[in-house]
């Protein structure tokens, strides 16, 4: 993904609300996405922080939060990671290699620092329209980095890192304060498979994410939320979530959000709001290899 252009139109506000009337309120970061562009604040706190997108776009998005190793910042993540992931994919995409070859090729161009730098989590994908919101665990630094992946519908089928979703970020020293909360829904990822415990009911739940193991290959583990329709199965949904062949616009569901892309030992809070219907947790990659998990609620 090359070095990023963000015109003026698609310019977005984020703000922080602190100290809001009612927990949902208080220490919330919100940034509000659209085709193809975010702005967050310039700095986060450090700690539990809350963050909350908004999608005002046609497309859906997500906000994953990368660390990267000491000594590097968003300048190096843009020019020798961002970069050579976009010109070898438009390869790909073109028909020059196949896939093993795009694979090949791209691990031999990144750099070894890039398999130091941690996903930390953040916001999964949300539909067009809709707000999800994450709460996700972050040391002070000035090694962060802001991203969405999912491929354009409009722009050449580029990631949309590479139009303006791709943003430098400082984590201050000054903690947030916030708290992890109480959750009645557990989600367990390892290796092995995703399990779901909790009363999935109507209403309002906090969802906590927890990941044990770390996967071969670009994806670390995570987990979205679906809304199923009609006969949809979360197995026939799942190969949309493959950054190699999909992820391409529009979705063939209903996004509501989820736990972005963490390592082992890390946690995420998740909080959603569930109407009667059918749904499922599904994970990027590993979807579909049975890391799904459909629910109905009554």
């Amino acid at each position: 993904m090359r070095m990023l252009k963000i015109a003026g139109a698609l310019v977005l506000l984020a703000v922080v609300a602190v100290g809001g009337a009612g927990a949902s309120e208080s220490g919330v970061i919100l940034v509000r996405a659209e085709d193809y562009a975010f702005t967050a604040p310039p700095t986060f706190p450090s700690g539990w922080v809350n963050l909350r997108l908004e999608n005002q776009g046609e497309e859906d998005h997500f906000l994953l939060v990368w660390r990267l190793p000491e000594g590097k910042i968003f300048d190096d993540y843009a020019a020798e990671v961002a970069q050579p992931f976009q010109e070898h994919y438009t390869r790909y995409r073109a028909g020059e290699v196949d896939q093993a070859a795009f694979f090949e090729q791209l691990i031999a161009a990144l750099p070894e620092w890039f398999y130091e730098a941690v996903p930390m989590g953040g916001p999964g994908l949300t539909a067009p329209g809709r707000t999800s919101e994450t709460l996700i665990y972050l040391e002070p630094g000035d090694n962060y980095v802001l991203e969405c992946y999912v491929r354009s519908k409009i722009k050449d089928h580029r990631f949309h890192g590479s139009e303006g979703m791709l943003r430098p970020l400082l984590v201050t020293a000054e903690a947030s304060g916030l708290v992890p909360p109480e959750a009645d829904i557990e989600i367990t990822i390892s290796n092995s498979g995703l399990t779901v415990a909790g009363d999935a009911s109507a209403g309002s739940h906090m969802v906590r994410v927890r990941v044990e193991d770390v996967p071969e290959g670009f994806i670390r583990h995570n987990v979205h939320l679906a809304r199923l329709e009609g006969d949809q199965a979360a197995a026939d949904v799942a190969p949309w979530l493959n950054w190699v062949d999909a992820l391409l616009p529009p979705a063939p569901v209903d996004f509501l959000g989820g736990a972005g892309q963490t390592v082992s030992g890390r946690e995420s809070y998740l909080r959603i709001d569930l109407e009667p219907g059918r749904y499922a947790w599904i994970s990027e990659m590993h979807g579909i290899d049975g890391f799904v998990h459909e629910f109905t609620v009554e």
